[in-house]
């Protein structure tokens, strides 16, 4: 499957059956019917593709930063004569740089690191602000969801607690009760016995009476009780889709705060305001540029040294041209690089967790209410397919 390309035949069939199947979801209101159990089956689903598309471009992205070190290792590597032709070149581009930089800079409103890494990511850019909106989305539904079942946890264990409290009263009522007959009953044999009063009818209606108060609290407590089963069994479910929705809400907002993080932003909107800042720099700068001969000669004369090295991406070196005159200046752009392998890879490691956790918990769900739908089993088995769960499965 293409990460960022057409959808294949096998996708698009997944598509429709996930819009079938959801359309019916949608018309369906309570909790506790099976089919909301498909739906968070299906949101998993969507969360383990969109995942893997989250680890394909971070692997990308790791053999990228890759390249650009072993770029660097070459550049430290260079012999003496084509090192001083390299360091004097770039060292012309900054001394004529230098003019236009206050035009530059007044000219867009984002760092140098940002624009930076908009250059270096431009092609991928409109799928990684894509991307990020559509989390971004799927979080707040997400976090509605949770905000749901938690009034519905809290609800229901407002109603155990009070079914607890009635059943200690109508404890306590049925001891009196009993307290009540035995006593009555004694009295009735005592009066018959010394006052000599005939108490046959008396306890007939003291049995009577005694009777329909049982019979009575019997049917409550026997109510009570199936009341407190039911709440009790929709307590469960309700903890169970809980704690799923918090670990969906957990990954989401882990790969959120990844690009927020990486991009040094507070959301996609800003994201989007940063790439668009950053086009109307580069048009900026394209501009003034084609009226600068002299930066032009020496970025082409910089280039075709560069060239000659087999570099990955001599490009690149063009906006990083104090790191070829300074030394120190290279060695902490490969710390920054190091360091950013080592976030991605993290990332990776977090993110096939993640997919690994989805996928077992689809199958925790559907052994724990014995729920195997032929439909669903086949959107399942597609979604291995297209994100090749079967390593994770094994």
């Amino acid at each position: 499957m293409k990460l960022f390309g057409k959808k294949t035949k096998k996708e698009q069939e997944l598509d429709e059956a996930f819009a079938r199947v959801t359309k019916e979801i949608n018309e369906i209101d309570a909790w506790n019917d099976p089919k909301k159990l498909e739906h968070y089956i299906l949101d998993s689903c969507e969360q383990i593709i969109a995942t893997t598309k989250e680890i394909k471009a971070e692997k990308k992205e790791y053999g990228v930063v890759t390249k650009y070190l072993d770029d660097i290792q070459i550049i430290d590597n260079l012999e003496t004569d084509t090192a001083n032709e390299v360091k004097k070149a770039a060292a012309n581009i900054l001394e004529t740089d230098s003019a236009r930089k206050a035009y530059l800079e007044s000219s867009r409103n984002i760092t140098d690191e940002q624009f930076v890494m908009m250059e270096q990511e431009q092609d991928d850019m409109p799928s990684i602000i894509s991307r990020m909106q559509d989390n971004e989305k799927y979080q707040a539904k997400i976090k509605r969801e949770m905000n749901e079942l938690e009034g519905n946890k809290s609800y229901l264990e407002m109603q155990l607690a009070e079914a607890g409290r009635s059943r200690k009263r109508f404890m306590i009522l049925s001891i009196l009760v009993a307290v009540a007959f035995a006593s009555l009953l004694v009295l009735s044999f005592i009066l018959e016995k010394y006052v000599k009063i005939d108490a046959f009818l008396y306890r007939i209606i003291l049995f009577a009476v005694t009777a329909i108060a049982v019979g009575v609290l019997f049917v409550y407590m026997s109510n009570l009780s199936r009341d407190r089963r039911r709440n009790m069994k929709s307590l469960n479910n309700t903890i169970s889709l809980l704690n799923v929705v918090r670990m969906k809400y957990v990954n989401v907002t882990k790969a959120v705060d990844y690009v927020c993080d990486k991009y040094n932003v507070e959301n996609s909107y800003k994201l989007l305001y940063v790439w668009e800042q950053y086009l109307e720099a580069v048009q900026e700068k394209e501009r003034y540029e084609k009226n600068n001969d002299d930066m032009e000669y020496f970025t082409g004369r910089l280039v075709r040294l560069l060239k000659r090295e087999n570099l990955y991406d001599y490009k690149i070196w063009l906006t990083q041209t104090r790191a070829l005159v300074d030394k120190d200046e290279r060695i902490e752009i490969r710390h920054k690089l190091v360091k950013r392998r080592a976030k991605i890879r993290e990332r990776m490691e977090d993110n096939t967790k993640a997919v690994k956790s989805e996928r077992d918990e689809i199958d925790k769900l559907m052994q724990e209410h014995h729920y195997y739908v032929p439909e669903i089993l086949e959107i399942i088995d597609s979604v291995d397919k297209i994100c090749g769960l079967n390593k994770y499965k094994s």
